[in-house]
């Protein structure tokens, strides 16, 4: 009695301290979404854990996402591998981190998940909020990057000497570049001991407040004079491509090489990255530069030496087959001596000194048949004998088969 007694005091003891953290721990592995009301909150801290997957090809272009869903920006995330680090984060919380979202302003909040890794995460809020993981078996921008990488790879060569993407590249970089000059302009402007004694003093918060607030100003100032933004893309986009009409593509082999390999480098980093399963997505790029780079005549040897060691199996005719491929071929035959009879190459005039019969010669060159009414004639009274005899040879052999079985039969009466 006191080894069970000791046991289930033990699993008592294991159950009370469980029930005792200050953490709930809700472990997600598939597509889930818990809502937390206000009423609904407890003393005890709220942890939600990813438990991560195994790799896999079918993980090749997943994506895991921790959204959330609040009315407004008052919340704090904390995040760690497993949940005694969140907690410890949580309870300390020295600064934390608020999430801010710089290019939507909305109540969804999305985090992207490592696929394979645990993750945990906790949410301090007064707000009503939802906490969804949502999987998506199959992300369509991973997959389109991958596509545009491993198209960047194998058409590289065509694209470094074509003048349509030589103007769009240009246009592209030209615009860009006069984005980051005005800002590199705009930022001289800004009070720069001002700004930097603020982040001092105040902490990185501070900092990431002032951004926060820029944006803010960037964003009103893009949607108050968005006609002006518009016009001053086509300009710079007309500018760039009357530079790029100026310099033209390059024509030099060692330009185009240059833009060959660029392009080939951007097609591998963007393939490479298209997949959190950097394993596969790294095979698929040997794989694509080797069937690039790889030398043709060696590729043919190897197939000859496939061939010789392991020879296909010949597949023979049917009698359909058989005849119909001799007609084809005698007819193929027939018109190429007819050609070759008619052309200049030929000496008709001593091939019919040879003959016994120089008209019938002469007719065959001008298109007539090569047989005789009598040949014909001969051929088809054969053929039709031989179709008579097939039925009567069968029933001969079958007659005969069930003789042998009524002789049988007999034989054993």
């Amino acid at each position: 009695m006191e080894p069970k007694l000791f046991g289930s005091l033990l699993i008592l003891f294991v159950i009370a301290q469980v029930n005792s953290l200050p953490y709930d721990v809700h472990w997600l592995s598939g597509p889930t979404t818990i809502e937390r009301d206000i009423q609904s909150i407890k003393q005890t801290v709220d942890i939600y854990c990813y438990t991560g997957t195994p790799k896999n090809l079918f993980t090749l272009w997943q994506t895991v996402k921790f959204n959330i869903k609040v009315k407004n920006d008052e919340f704090s995330q904390y995040l760690g591998d497993n949940p005694e680090q969140v907690y410890k984060e949580y309870t300390e919380d020295s600064y934390g981190w608020e999430v801010i979202n710089l290019f939507q302003r909305k109540s969804h909040r999305s985090l992207s998940l490592d696929l394979f890794t645990p993750t945990c995460m906790a949410v301090n809020t007064k707000q009503k909020h939802n906490i969804e993981l949502h999987v998506q078996r199959v992300d369509l921008w991973r997959v389109l990057m991958m596509a545009s990488g491993l198209a960047l790879i194998f058409a590289s060569r065509s694209l470094s000497g074509n003048p349509v993407f030589f103007y769009l590249c240009g246009i592209f970089v030209g615009v860009s570049a006069s984005f980051m000059v005005l800002v590199y302009y705009v930022s001289k402007l800004l009070p720069k001991k001002t700004l930097t004694y603020g982040i001092l003093i105040g902490g990185w918060t501070v900092g990431v407040y002032l951004f926060q607030q820029a944006w803010e100003n960037v964003r009103s100032l893009v949607s108050v004079y968005q006609s002006y933004l518009v016009w001053y893309t086509l300009l710079m986009g007309f500018v760039s491509f009357v530079v790029c009409y100026r310099v033209g593509p390059p024509r030099n082999q060692r330009s185009k090489n240059l833009v060959m390999w660029t392009l080939q480098i951007v097609g591998v980093l963007v393939t490479f990255f298209s997949s959190q399963y950097q394993e596969a997505s790294a095979a698929i790029v040997i794989a694509a530069l080797t069937a690039k780079y790889f030398p043709q005549s060696l590729l043919l040897s190897i197939l000859g030496y496939w061939h010789r060691c392991f020879p296909p199996k010949p597949r023979l005719l049917t009698n359909e087959e058989y005849y119909e491929q001799g007609a084809r071929e005698t007819k193929q035959a027939l018109d190429s001596l007819r050609r070759y009879c008619s052309s200049p190459d030929c000496a008709q005039w001593s091939i019919m000194l040879k003959l016994s019969d120089s008209k019938r010669f002469a007719s065959f060159v001008e298109g007539n048949s090569h047989l005789s009414d009598d040949e014909v004639m001969n051929y088809e009274s054969y053929a039709f004998s031989m179709e008579r005899a097939k039925p009567v040879a069968n029933s001969t052999r079958n007659h005969l088969e069930i003789s042998d079985d009524d002789s049988s039969d007999y034989g054993d009466d």
